[in-house]
């Protein structure tokens, strides 16, 4: 993190040293998560952690940071409670400076963790020192100055971050994947080299897919190949890995056509036809079948860890030049989806294509 950074406050501080802390410990972390319900802003997370101690296992913290004397350890821990309910964490912790010994009592009750005044004290000394980070101040003051359709590349950011604070599912992978194929083609016509914000933006971008990949297929870990296929081809087509459910809105449309429409069932037909063609046209299926492969989601968590890196790093590296291979394998995933030469991006190192694809469509899901 940069010490001297103006844009940074002494809670930002704080923030930056634990993100680094948590990142020693093998974690993924997310800062400034954005809470919102509706139109109306709620609040912020200072740190989502994300976990994979096993094959078996994914483990989302929260922590919730105040670097003040006067910490109110226990309003936090009350509050913080309600907030580890709205978002779905698995667990949460209190950072402050001001804990004391009763706190952790009072906590405990409530099953929130306090981290001690003296360890919180020496974690910010320790990782407050100049390193190859820039802090997210440093990065959304970045963003904000490169226009981005009507608004620019940081409104962007702040909105996939919101997608966490409310649970990750398909539609989230599937927007985030739109989003890396819209901020890869902006990079690659507007920054030569590839080393700008809108670079960092794609790269943070990529790094979500890959921990969405990797948390989505947690529950089919022991599946068999052909199991893992069928839940993201179906996620990533539908919006949710139900084929039932996306049969059932079919035959629904067909029924309403050949009622009200076409009795002889030619337009119900011709709906089914239309669906199964719009379907067999959306180019995931590189995307799907890394995903389902059986050591795939430690190589997404691997990936999501060295993109985030990239993202904040001193000296942005083009993509060519990252060193994680399983960063670039996320890369050139995204641009054949997105319809990009790989060698438009990786260069001359660029990881082998395994399969030819279009000019991409807009993923989200299919309207149903």
């Amino acid at each position: 993190m940069a010490k001297n950074s103006e844009s940074i406050d002494k809670g930002g501080v704080a923030e930056e040293a634990l993100r680094e802390y948590f990142k020693g410990l093998g974690s993924f972390v997310l800062r400034g998560v954005p809470v919102k319900e509706g139109s109306e802003a709620v609040t912020d997370i200072d740190l989502w952690v994300y976990t994979r101690s096993s094959p078996l296992s994914r483990h989302v913290t929260i922590v919730d940071i105040k670097n003040k004397k006067r910490g109110k350890a226990f309003e936090r821990a009350i509050w913080l409670k309600g907030l580890q309910a709205a978002v779905g964490a698995d667990d949460a912790v209190v950072a402050t400076q001001g804990a004391r010994d009763s706190a952790f009592k009072f906590a405990s009750r409530l099953q929130i963790k306090v981290l001690s005044s003296g360890v919180f004290d020496a974690i910010v000394k320790r990782y407050s020192t100049e390193g190859q980070r820039l802090s997210l101040e440093d990065i959304e003051g970045q963003w904000r100055k490169v226009t981005l359709g009507p608004s620019n590349v940081a409104t962007l950011m702040e909105t996939a971050r919101l997608e966490v604070s409310k649970g990750i599912d398909f539609a989230t992978l599937n927007h985030w994947v739109d989003d890396a194929v819209r901020l890869l083609k902006e990079a690659r016509d507007r920054e030569r080299p590839m080393i700008g914000p809108i670079t960092r933006a794609f790269y943070y971008c990529c790094a979500l897919v890959a921990i969405a990949a990797d948390y989505l297929g947690r529950e089919h870990v022991l599946s068999d190949h052909d199991a893992r296929k069928k839940h993201f081809r179906s996620g990533m087509i539908f919006g949710q890995n139900d084929d039932a459910a996306a049969k059932r809105y079919l035959d629904f449309a067909e029924s309403v056509a050949t009622e009200f429409l076409d009795q002889s069932g030619a337009a119900a037909a011709q709906i089914r036809s239309g669906f199964e063609r719009a379907a067999s046209e959306l180019p995931v299926e590189g995307l799907v079948e890394f995903f389902s492969r059986a050591n795939s989601g430690l190589e997404l968590f691997k990936a999501a860890q060295a993109l985030e890196e990239a993202a904040f790093d001193k000296a942005c590296e083009r993509p060519s030049e990252l060193k994680s291979i399983e960063a670039k394998v996320v890369i050139g995933l995204l641009s054949d989806y997105g319809g990009v030469r790989r060698s438009e991006v990786l260069g001359g190192s660029e990881v082998p294509r395994k399969q030819k694809v279009d000019d991409s469509v807009p993923q989200g899901s299919l309207p149903i």
